[in-house]
């Protein structure tokens, strides 16, 4: 991309902003946020292909019109078929998981009516006892969401004279916690998940109180999972803990699905773990695993619980009945189905000669490189009756561009040949892969 293209593109853009305040008279507030806002660097980049350079492919901020059983949607008008759903499990189908939102709807209405550091439904309770039951910890705490769990969190426990680490591709929303806690005085640096030495410098910098090292269980782009053992060993001999979001390998990774970090360490006695409950359990809110009496003093710490709205009671009962089929013989079935398919994406996009991320967790990600390429890759898929995300910078590297998809146990070996066929059209009409990348 040429830097100055995109400055004479959002120029003329600021300037019609501008003309339009002249004409209407005087300008409103948002009148004149929307201009600063307009002058913003990364908007003026989505502007830039968005609206001038790749209007027809970016495929961003869609409608979904519809949604069928499977994973057949509509599309801004159009049929196809899904992966781009974080229901990796299908649960957002399962009968009882809908039944049980259904019943508890009717039972405890559609909210919780207040703050939880006020009170908090039964269901609350109980579906924290069940999550902690199957991590095997002393308990959990939900929040309204990850992020939100993240944004609260971080300045709990990362204070004044405390190294916070955090790998450079953490989720954003780590970032934006870490963010507040560096503020709040915690000395913020950032290394490479793969680069161990580079953690041990952060140690060794200073005499620090406490030592905090944030990572990803799985990227969210990638879907590849960072050295979580070698972390946790080196973590642990400076005497400070790992702090992992393993919200896209919650349920999917590990032993009966506790996620990347449980398997690389075989318990979680000595991390603290952020899980989701929106992806694999389709349902709404994330957790953190917690002591008893940590769990007290979270709740009155983390901003984001204190004074966040709560899940709603029928997410929470949605969550236990997610809970009763993990605790069953279906689940093992469902998980291995997701893990067939996933193997047989994987192994079906790199028989193509094509770049592939990822393979352990229901994200497998097809590297293309350019923003535009990358566009438009996205949209020859959606004109071939599949829709896959597109993910371009500042999702991932300015020239790292993803297709990511998301692998989901509802998917039919149908579906699955079909986009394999799709990529292999791909590769050959747009020439990505890893030759084409080389040269």
């Amino acid at each position: 991309m040429d830097p100055s293209a995109a400055d004479t593109t959002t120029s003329s853009h600021s300037h019609a902003i501008a003309s339009n305040v002249e004409t209407n008279g005087r300008p409103t507030a948002m009148d004149m946020l929307t201009e600063r806002l307009s002058k913003d660097s990364l908007i003026r980049m989505g502007l830039y292909f968005y609206k001038e350079r790749c209007p027809d492919t970016h495929m961003k901020d869609l409608v979904v019109d519809s949604i069928g059983e499977g994973r057949e949607i509509v599309l801004e008008g159009q049929p196809v078929i899904s992966f781009g759903s974080d229901s990796f499990l299908g649960f957002d189908r399962h009968p009882a998981v809908q039944q049980a939102i259904i019943d508890a709807t009717r039972t405890w209405g559609t909210h919780n009516g207040s703050s939880r550091s006020f009170s908090s439904v039964q269901l609350a309770e109980e579906a924290e006892q069940r999550l902690a039951r199957w991590l095997g910890v002393p308990d959990t705490l939900i929040f309204p969401s990850v992020s939100l769990a993240n944004v609260g969190l971080l300045p709990s426990l990362a204070s004044e004279d405390d190294l916070l680490a955090m790998d450079r591709t953490s989720h954003d929303s780590l970032w934006q916690g870490a963010k507040i806690a560096s503020a709040n005085g915690a000395d913020l640096q950032e290394f490479g998940a793969a680069s161990i030495e580079t953690l041990e410098r952060l140690m060794n910098r200073k005499q620090y109180k406490e030592r905090v090292v944030v990572v990803d269980g799985v990227y969210s782009m990638a879907g590849s999972i960072p050295p979580l053992k070698q972390l946790d060993e080196l973590t642990r001999r400076h005497g400070g803990f790992m702090y992992i979001d393993d919200a896209h390998g919650t349920g999917i990774i590990g032993d009966r699905g506790r996620g990347a970090a449980h398997r690389a360490l075989g318990s979680l006695d000595n991390v603290m773990i952020v899980g989701s409950l929106s992806k694999a359990f389709s349902c709404l809110g994330g957790f953190v695993t917690t002591t008893l009496d940590m769990k007290l003093m979270l709740k009155m710490k983390a901003g984001s619980y204190v004074f966040g709205g709560p899940v709603p009671p029928p997410y929470l009962a949605g969550i236990i009945a997610v809970c009763d089929i993990i605790d069953s013989p279906e689940y093992d079935e469902v998980l291995g189905r997701l893990r067939t398919l996933i193997a047989r994406v994987t192994g079906g996009l790199r028989s193509l000669g094509l770049e592939v991320l990822g393979g352990e967790s229901a994200i497998v990600s097809v590297v293309v490189g350019e923003i535009e390429k990358t566009l438009e890759a996205g949209r020859r898929l959606y004109d071939h009756g599949y829709y896959v995300q597109s993910a371009v910078y500042p999702s991932v590297a300015l020239t790292g561009g993803l297709l990511r998809i998301q692998v989901n146990a509802n998917h039919t070996d149908e579906q699955v040949a079909g986009l394999l066929n799709a990529f292999f059209d791909l590769k050959r009409d747009l020439k990505i892969g890893k030759q084409e990348r080389s040269q």
